[in-house]
């Protein structure tokens, strides 16, 4: 059967955007929520899910990092997507008529800056960014904005009222592609591990000198508190490296002895914004 991929939000929506990139061709299919696109995917309902997990300027989604934690799900590849946000209307509307703007928490984050300047005009999250330009085209109110792509705009007939709002002009997000079955999509040379370390002295150094030693980088880590224990706190962190079932083997051996907890999400090959292999090569 013909691969199915999974992606919050709508057409339109940057997860879109990455699930066209990452799945030329192949048959997508819009969730309203993180969570319901992570579970079609843990369900059998599509063959592969894509999550935005970290941005370049608003940082990590926490929602992506505990749905990977409580579902049966196996990080298996990722993009890197430069967004450029766009303050969308209803033709007609006018910068000046705005009264309310609409868009998923990181986007309005993203464009703090450019919101900071605004007078007058209340700023509504919404599940996604797609969904509020959707939402502002069907509402046909010139006093209601939302913020998303390009893409968004034509799709659903809206004008574009300021283009490249974001505080950063190089805006980035990553996206994982997430999956029932452990297979990466290409030759891995990333890995990213989940884990609780003992109430020892040290023991997150030796963790992560654990890898270090095994001739892996660390590139990524997240410490989150568990809802469970108070005070208490568990770790993802994203290493890159020969990705060699003996290299991290090693790794994972050397480190486990420091943990309460060790497990891997999964390998994968590693991301790179266009341009870059150029100059890395």
């Amino acid at each position: 059967m013909p691969e199915s991929v999974a992606y919050p939000g709508v057409p339109g929506s940057f997860s879109w955007e990455a699930a066209r990139q990452l799945f030329s061709g192949k048959t997508l299919t819009g969730f309203g929520t993180f969570e319901q696109a992570a579970r079609a995917v843990a369900l059998g309902e599509t063959d592969y899910g894509v999550l935005p997990v970290e941005n370049s300027f608003a940082g990590v989604v926490l929602a992506t990092y505990t749905l990977l934690e409580r579902l049966p799900l196996f990080i298996v590849g990722e993009a890197l997507l430069p967004v450029r946000h766009m303050l969308l209307g209803v033709k007609g509307a006018t910068m000046e008529g705005l009264r309310s703007i609409s868009s998923h928490p990181q986007a309005i984050a993203q464009c703090d800056s450019f919101l900071a300047g605004l007078k007058g005009v209340r700023l509504l999250p919404s599940a996604n960014t797609a969904i509020s330009a959707r939402d502002v085209a069907e509402a046909g109110d010139p006093a209601c904005g939302a913020i998303a792509s390009a893409a968004a705009a034509e799709l659903y007939g809206l004008q574009v009222l300021r283009s490249g709002i974001q505080t950063v002009q190089s805006n980035t997000t990553r996206f994982l592609v997430v999956s029932r079955r452990e297979e990466p999509l290409g030759q891995p040379d990333k890995a990213t591990v989940v884990f609780r370390v003992r109430h020892e002295v040290g023991a997150l150094v030796r963790v992560l000198s654990s890898f270090a030693e095994s001739g892996l980088n660390m590139t990524h880590i997240e410490s989150r508190p568990l809802p469970q224990t108070p005070f208490e706190y568990f770790f993802s962190a994203d290493f890159v490296g020969q990705m060699d079932s003996r290299s991290l083997r090693s790794a994972m051996d050397r480190a486990r002895e420091f943990c309460l907890e060790l497990r891997i999400m999964g390998i994968y090959p590693q991301a790179r914004l266009k341009g870059t292999e150029e100059k890395s090569s």
